[in-house]
Protein backbone atom coordinates (compact mmCIF):
# COMPACT_ATOMS: atom_id res chain seq x y z
CA UNK A 1 0.00 0.00 0.00
CA UNK A 2 1.16 3.50 -0.87
CA UNK A 3 -0.20 6.48 1.04
CA UNK A 4 -0.67 9.88 -0.62
CA UNK A 5 -1.34 12.88 1.61
CA UNK A 6 -2.66 16.15 0.20
CA UNK A 7 -1.31 19.17 2.07
CA UNK A 8 -2.24 22.84 1.81
CA UNK A 9 -4.24 25.66 3.31
CA UNK A 10 -8.04 25.66 3.32
CA UNK A 11 -9.57 27.11 0.12
CA UNK A 12 -6.43 26.29 -1.87
CA UNK A 13 -7.60 23.59 -4.29
CA UNK A 14 -6.92 20.57 -2.10
CA UNK A 15 -10.43 19.26 -2.79
CA UNK A 16 -9.99 19.52 -6.57
CA UNK A 17 -6.72 17.60 -6.69
CA UNK A 18 -8.04 15.00 -4.23
CA UNK A 19 -11.09 14.27 -6.35
CA UNK A 20 -8.94 14.03 -9.48
CA UNK A 21 -6.61 11.48 -7.85
CA UNK A 22 -9.60 9.61 -6.46
CA UNK A 23 -10.97 9.20 -9.98
CA UNK A 24 -7.55 7.98 -11.08
CA UNK A 25 -7.66 5.20 -8.50
CA UNK A 26 -6.86 6.61 -5.05
CA UNK A 27 -9.03 5.23 -2.23
CA UNK A 28 -10.68 7.77 0.07
CA UNK A 29 -11.99 5.24 2.58
CA UNK A 30 -15.58 4.27 3.51
CA UNK A 31 -17.98 6.29 1.36
CA UNK A 32 -20.31 6.96 4.28
CA UNK A 33 -17.43 8.72 6.05
CA UNK A 34 -16.37 10.92 3.12
CA UNK A 35 -17.81 14.45 3.09
CA UNK A 36 -18.46 16.95 0.32
CA UNK A 37 -14.84 18.15 0.31
CA UNK A 38 -13.53 14.57 0.01
CA UNK A 39 -12.44 14.55 3.65
CA UNK A 40 -12.80 11.63 6.04
CA UNK A 41 -14.93 12.69 9.01
CA UNK A 42 -13.17 10.19 11.27
CA UNK A 43 -9.73 11.49 10.31
CA UNK A 44 -10.86 15.10 10.68
CA UNK A 45 -12.16 14.49 14.20
CA UNK A 46 -8.79 13.05 15.22
CA UNK A 47 -6.98 16.04 13.71
CA UNK A 48 -9.28 18.32 15.66
CA UNK A 49 -8.49 16.34 18.81
CA UNK A 50 -4.78 16.84 18.17
CA UNK A 51 -5.19 20.58 17.69
CA UNK A 52 -7.26 20.78 20.87
CA UNK A 53 -4.34 19.27 22.81
CA UNK A 54 -2.58 22.57 22.11
CA UNK A 55 -5.63 24.77 22.81
CA UNK A 56 -6.24 25.29 19.10
CA UNK A 57 -8.57 24.57 16.21
CA UNK A 58 -8.42 24.77 12.43
CA UNK A 59 -8.84 28.56 12.45
CA UNK A 60 -6.57 29.24 15.44
CA UNK A 61 -3.90 26.52 15.71
CA UNK A 62 -1.83 26.61 18.88
CA UNK A 63 1.94 26.46 19.20
CA UNK A 64 3.15 22.89 18.65
CA UNK A 65 6.76 22.55 19.85
CA UNK A 66 9.44 20.45 18.20
CA UNK A 67 8.67 16.77 18.85
CA UNK A 68 5.08 17.50 19.87
CA UNK A 69 3.89 14.25 18.30
CA UNK A 70 5.64 12.26 21.06
CA UNK A 71 4.11 14.10 24.02
CA UNK A 72 1.96 12.16 26.49
CA UNK A 73 -1.13 14.31 25.89
CA UNK A 74 -0.95 13.45 22.20
CA UNK A 75 -0.80 9.71 22.88
CA UNK A 76 -4.41 9.93 24.03
CA UNK A 77 -5.43 10.29 20.37
CA UNK A 78 -3.66 7.10 19.22
CA UNK A 79 -6.61 4.75 19.66
CA UNK A 80 -9.00 6.91 17.63
CA UNK A 81 -6.37 7.57 14.96
CA UNK A 82 -5.62 3.87 14.55
CA UNK A 83 -9.33 3.09 14.27
CA UNK A 84 -9.79 5.79 11.61
CA UNK A 85 -6.83 4.54 9.56
CA UNK A 86 -7.98 0.92 9.86
CA UNK A 87 -11.26 1.82 8.17
CA UNK A 88 -9.37 2.31 4.91
CA UNK A 89 -8.74 -1.42 4.74
CA UNK A 90 -5.80 -2.34 2.52
CA UNK A 91 -6.12 -0.36 -0.73
CA UNK A 92 -3.29 -0.17 -3.24
CA UNK A 93 -3.39 3.62 -2.98
CA UNK A 94 -4.54 5.26 0.25
CA UNK A 95 -5.52 8.85 -0.48
CA UNK A 96 -6.01 11.28 2.41
CA UNK A 97 -6.88 14.94 2.17
CA UNK A 98 -7.44 17.34 5.02
CA UNK A 99 -5.87 20.80 5.32
CA UNK A 100 -5.37 19.99 9.01
CA UNK A 101 -2.86 17.34 7.90
CA UNK A 102 -0.52 20.23 7.08
CA UNK A 103 -0.35 20.84 10.83
CA UNK A 104 -0.63 17.28 12.13
CA UNK A 105 1.25 15.08 9.63
CA UNK A 106 4.16 14.38 12.03
CA UNK A 107 1.70 12.45 14.22
CA UNK A 108 0.19 10.49 11.31
CA UNK A 109 3.49 9.41 9.76
CA UNK A 110 3.58 6.20 11.84
CA UNK A 111 0.19 5.14 10.43
CA UNK A 112 0.82 5.91 6.75
CA UNK A 113 3.48 3.34 5.94
CA UNK A 114 7.24 3.69 5.63
CA UNK A 115 7.35 6.00 2.62
CA UNK A 116 4.22 8.14 2.11
CA UNK A 117 3.99 10.69 -0.68
CA UNK A 118 3.15 14.33 -0.04
CA UNK A 119 1.42 16.56 -2.57
CA UNK A 120 1.51 20.24 -1.60
CA UNK A 121 -0.83 22.57 -3.42
CA UNK A 122 -0.69 26.26 -2.63
CA UNK A 123 -2.76 29.23 -3.70
CA UNK A 124 -2.12 32.94 -3.89
CA UNK A 125 -2.80 34.26 -0.36
CA UNK A 126 -5.06 37.06 -1.63
CA UNK A 127 -7.28 34.47 -3.33
CA UNK A 128 -7.37 32.43 -0.13
CA UNK A 129 -8.40 35.54 1.78
CA UNK A 130 -11.16 36.31 -0.74
CA UNK A 131 -12.52 32.78 -0.37
CA UNK A 132 -12.29 32.83 3.44
CA UNK A 133 -13.96 36.23 3.48
CA UNK A 134 -16.86 34.83 1.46
CA UNK A 135 -17.21 31.67 3.55
CA UNK A 136 -16.14 32.76 7.04
CA UNK A 137 -15.98 36.56 7.04
CA UNK A 138 -12.24 36.57 7.80
CA UNK A 139 -10.21 39.71 7.21
CA UNK A 140 -6.90 39.80 5.31
CA UNK A 141 -4.68 39.85 8.42
CA UNK A 142 -6.06 36.64 9.92
CA UNK A 143 -6.37 34.97 6.51
CA UNK A 144 -2.73 35.67 5.65
CA UNK A 145 -1.60 34.54 9.12
CA UNK A 146 -3.42 31.20 8.73
CA UNK A 147 -2.15 30.83 5.15
CA UNK A 148 1.38 31.30 6.47
CA UNK A 149 0.97 28.81 9.30
CA UNK A 150 -0.56 26.06 7.15
CA UNK A 151 1.89 26.37 4.27
CA UNK A 152 5.01 26.67 6.42
CA UNK A 153 3.94 23.63 8.46
CA UNK A 154 3.17 21.71 5.26
CA UNK A 155 6.68 22.34 3.96
CA UNK A 156 8.26 21.22 7.22
CA UNK A 157 5.98 18.17 7.50
CA UNK A 158 7.02 16.94 4.04
CA UNK A 159 10.72 16.97 4.90
CA UNK A 160 12.41 13.84 3.57
CA UNK A 161 9.33 12.60 1.72
CA UNK A 162 8.76 12.09 -1.96
CA UNK A 163 6.92 15.31 -2.70
CA UNK A 164 5.25 17.22 -5.51
CA UNK A 165 4.60 20.97 -5.11
CA UNK A 166 2.44 23.00 -7.47
CA UNK A 167 0.21 26.06 -7.58
CA UNK A 168 -3.56 25.94 -7.74
CA UNK A 169 -3.48 28.44 -10.59
CA UNK A 170 -1.43 25.98 -12.66
CA UNK A 171 -3.90 23.19 -11.92
CA UNK A 172 -6.91 25.11 -13.23
CA UNK A 173 -5.12 26.74 -16.17
CA UNK A 174 -3.12 23.72 -17.35
CA UNK A 175 -5.23 20.83 -16.11
CA UNK A 176 -4.20 18.23 -18.66
CA UNK A 177 -0.50 19.08 -18.48
CA UNK A 178 -0.34 19.16 -14.68
CA UNK A 179 -2.30 15.93 -14.18
CA UNK A 180 -0.36 14.09 -16.89
CA UNK A 181 2.93 15.09 -15.26
CA UNK A 182 1.65 14.26 -11.78
CA UNK A 183 0.33 10.86 -12.84
CA UNK A 184 3.61 10.06 -14.60
CA UNK A 185 5.59 11.02 -11.47
CA UNK A 186 3.39 8.91 -9.19
CA UNK A 187 3.51 5.96 -11.58
CA UNK A 188 7.28 6.24 -11.61
CA UNK A 189 7.17 6.00 -7.82
CA UNK A 190 5.24 2.75 -8.08
CA UNK A 191 1.73 4.12 -7.62
CA UNK A 192 -0.80 2.34 -9.88
CA UNK A 193 -3.11 4.91 -11.44
CA UNK A 194 -5.45 5.15 -14.40
CA UNK A 195 -4.50 7.08 -17.52
CA UNK A 196 -5.52 10.74 -16.99
CA UNK A 197 -5.95 11.17 -20.76
CA UNK A 198 -8.92 8.78 -20.72
CA UNK A 199 -10.38 9.73 -17.32
CA UNK A 200 -12.76 12.57 -16.51
CA UNK A 201 -11.14 14.04 -13.39
CA UNK A 202 -13.87 16.66 -12.91
CA UNK A 203 -11.42 19.55 -13.13
CA UNK A 204 -13.00 22.74 -14.44
CA UNK A 205 -11.53 26.19 -14.99
CA UNK A 206 -14.69 27.77 -13.54
CA UNK A 207 -13.90 26.20 -10.15
CA UNK A 208 -11.61 29.16 -9.54
CA UNK A 209 -13.82 32.00 -8.32
CA UNK A 210 -11.13 34.45 -7.19
CA UNK A 211 -8.14 35.76 -9.13
CA UNK A 212 -5.03 37.70 -8.15
CA UNK A 213 -1.93 38.99 -9.85
CA UNK A 214 1.27 36.96 -9.74
CA UNK A 215 2.72 39.26 -7.09
CA UNK A 216 1.83 39.35 -3.41
CA UNK A 217 1.97 42.97 -2.34
CA UNK A 218 -1.16 43.46 -0.24
CA UNK A 219 -0.73 46.19 2.43
CA UNK A 220 -1.55 43.68 5.18
CA UNK A 221 1.10 41.19 4.04
CA UNK A 222 4.15 40.78 6.27
CA UNK A 223 7.70 40.28 4.96
CA UNK A 224 7.71 36.68 6.21
CA UNK A 225 4.49 35.93 4.31
CA UNK A 226 5.86 37.44 1.13
CA UNK A 227 9.07 35.44 1.56
CA UNK A 228 7.05 32.24 2.05
CA UNK A 229 5.06 32.89 -1.12
CA UNK A 230 8.32 33.31 -3.03
CA UNK A 231 9.70 30.11 -1.45
CA UNK A 232 6.62 28.13 -2.50
CA UNK A 233 7.03 29.33 -6.06
CA UNK A 234 10.67 28.29 -6.04
CA UNK A 235 9.92 24.79 -4.71
CA UNK A 236 7.38 23.94 -7.41
CA UNK A 237 8.15 20.61 -9.00
CA UNK A 238 9.10 17.04 -8.12
CA UNK A 239 11.30 16.18 -5.14
CA UNK A 240 12.63 12.67 -4.52
CA UNK A 241 13.42 13.65 -0.94
CA UNK A 242 11.97 17.01 -0.04
CA UNK A 243 14.18 19.57 1.63
CA UNK A 244 12.09 22.48 2.91
CA UNK A 245 13.37 26.03 2.53
CA UNK A 246 15.01 27.71 5.49
CA UNK A 247 12.56 28.33 8.30
CA UNK A 248 11.13 31.83 8.41
CA UNK A 249 9.77 33.16 11.68
CA UNK A 250 6.24 34.57 11.37
CA UNK A 251 5.75 38.17 12.39
CA UNK A 252 4.58 38.90 15.96
CA UNK A 253 1.45 40.44 14.43
CA UNK A 254 0.51 37.15 12.73
CA UNK A 255 0.99 35.23 15.96
CA UNK A 256 -1.08 37.77 17.86
CA UNK A 257 -3.94 37.61 15.35
CA UNK A 258 -4.15 33.83 15.66
CA UNK A 259 -3.91 34.09 19.44
CA UNK A 260 -6.78 36.59 19.49
CA UNK A 261 -8.84 34.25 17.33
CA UNK A 262 -8.05 31.43 19.75
CA UNK A 263 -9.17 33.51 22.74
CA UNK A 264 -12.38 34.45 20.93
CA UNK A 265 -13.15 30.82 20.20
CA UNK A 266 -12.49 29.81 23.81
CA UNK A 267 -14.70 32.63 25.11
CA UNK A 268 -17.54 31.61 22.81
CA UNK A 269 -17.20 28.01 23.95
CA UNK A 270 -17.39 28.99 27.61
CA UNK A 271 -20.41 31.20 26.93
CA UNK A 272 -22.14 28.34 25.11
CA UNK A 273 -21.51 26.02 28.04
CA UNK A 274 -22.82 28.58 30.50
CA UNK A 275 -25.98 29.14 28.47
CA UNK A 276 -26.53 25.38 28.14
CA UNK A 277 -26.30 25.00 31.91
CA UNK A 278 -28.56 28.01 32.32
CA UNK A 279 -31.25 26.39 30.20
CA UNK A 280 -31.14 23.31 32.43
CA UNK A 281 -31.98 25.36 35.55
CA UNK A 282 -35.31 26.72 36.73
CA UNK A 283 -36.77 29.21 39.17
CA UNK A 284 -34.52 31.15 41.51
CA UNK A 285 -31.41 29.16 40.55
CA UNK A 286 -31.90 30.17 36.94
CA UNK A 287 -32.37 33.83 37.93
CA UNK A 288 -29.20 33.75 40.03
CA UNK A 289 -27.23 32.13 37.20
CA UNK A 290 -28.51 34.82 34.83
CA UNK A 291 -26.87 37.46 37.00
CA UNK A 292 -23.57 35.62 36.56
CA UNK A 293 -23.55 35.11 32.80
CA UNK A 294 -25.44 38.33 31.94
CA UNK A 295 -24.08 40.92 34.40
CA UNK A 296 -24.82 43.69 31.92
CA UNK A 297 -28.53 43.06 32.40
CA UNK A 298 -28.19 43.55 36.16
CA UNK A 299 -26.40 46.87 35.68
CA UNK A 300 -28.95 47.99 33.15
CA UNK A 301 -31.86 47.10 35.43
CA UNK A 302 -30.34 48.91 38.40
CA UNK A 303 -29.66 51.97 36.29
CA UNK A 304 -33.23 52.06 35.01
CA UNK A 305 -34.59 51.92 38.58
CA UNK A 306 -32.53 54.96 39.73
CA UNK A 307 -33.03 56.32 43.26
CA UNK A 308 -36.49 54.77 43.54
CA UNK A 309 -34.89 51.39 44.08
CA UNK A 310 -33.31 52.54 47.33
CA UNK A 311 -36.65 53.42 48.93
CA UNK A 312 -38.63 50.43 47.70
CA UNK A 313 -40.76 52.38 45.25
CA UNK A 314 -41.58 51.21 41.72
CA UNK A 315 -39.43 52.83 39.03
CA UNK A 316 -40.61 56.07 37.52
CA UNK A 317 -42.12 56.05 34.06
CA UNK A 318 -39.60 57.15 31.44
CA UNK A 319 -39.86 60.80 30.55
CA UNK A 320 -41.11 61.82 27.16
Amino acid sequence: MTSIVILGMHRSGTSAITRALNLLGGALGPLEDVGEYWERAAMRSQCDALLERFDGAWDCPGIMPEGWESLERVAEVDAGALAAISEYGSPEVLLWKDPRASLTLPFWRKYLGPDPIAIIIYRHPEEVWASLDTRNGFGPGLSFALWERYNSDALRSASGLRTVVFAYSDLVQKQSEIMTELAATLTGWGVPLKDPASTDMELRADQRHHHSSEHFSHPSATPSQQALFAALQETRGVHESFSPPAAMEPSPLSLELIQMRRQLRMSRRELWRARSEHRSLSGSRRKLFSLIIHPERTSRDEHSMGDDASIGQPPRSPST
